[in-house]
């Protein structure tokens, strides 16, 4: 029994039977979707799901928006998440997998009708979102920002020209057009500011901590992932 026990502690990737790890899930398509009834899904979820659940471990999501995750997170009401390491919103008792999930590229997008009508320019953005500093220097250029819950209502503020500008991660955006069958408008100029990695976060006060950690970076060694999201 005592050997079992070592050795379960050792290898530190098994579960109680009837565990549940929770997955923080904000509306961020194609990664993370959020149906109009509040149901989670989306590839990261399909992936995370079939890299961490098991016949006795059930993987869960819990759907909220970025500002609201993060303090799941620093509770431990929350699991893990995807997110970039940037965010000065994120708690400290967070860890990383060293795998990077995905790339996203950062864009700033303006709307020529909206420009012209403003006279004090505004930027839909996610409520909690630092965006790696952009959210200050645009400040310091003059742009006054309308926050949102989520990447989908920003997208959504832009599109109907109630602002200026879109600063977002270029695949929400363009799923979001995708799905509603709207082209790339003319009257919209697409400037990319960078290209930033998002992670697997987990939370330091998550009790399945030590399993998540190792059942992700073991899978990404033995694949020999350059990122989870191909």
């Amino acid at each position: 029994m005592r050997i079992l026990l070592v050795l379960s502690l050792l290898l530190g990737n098994t579960l109680a039977s009837g565990s549940e790890i929770r997955l923080g899930v904000h509306n961020f398509p194609p990664y993370f979707v959020m149906s109009d009834n509040e149901n989670c899904g989306g590839e990261a979820v399909e992936l995370t799901r079939h890299l961490l659940q098991t016949d006795t471990i059930k993987l869960t999501t819990v759907c909220a928006t970025p500002a609201r995750l993060y303090k799941l997170l620093q509770s431990g009401e929350v699991d893990l998440t995807i997110n970039i390491k940037q965010t000065k919103a994120l708690p400290d008792n967070v860890s990383f997998v060293a795998t990077p999930y995905v790339q996203l590229s950062l864009v700033l997008l303006t709307h020529g009708a909206a420009v012209a009508r403003d006279k004090v320019p505004t930027i839909a953005a996610i409520r909690g979102f630092d965006y790696h500093g952009q959210r200050q220097v645009l400040t310091d250029k003059g742009y006054t920002f309308i926050d949102l819950p989520d990447s989908i209502s920003a997208v959504e503020m832009f599109i109907k020209a109630r602002s200026s500008a879109l600063l977002t991660y270029e695949e929400p955006f363009n799923h979001y057009l995708h799905q509603h069958n709207l082209p790339f408008a003319k009257h919209y100029q697409c400037q990319l500011l960078e290209h930033i990695d998002a992670f697997y976060v987990i939370s330091e006060q998550s009790l399945h901590k030590s399993y998540i950690h190792q059942q992700l970076s073991r899978y990404a060694t033995q694949a020999q992932l350059s990122y989870f999201s191909r």
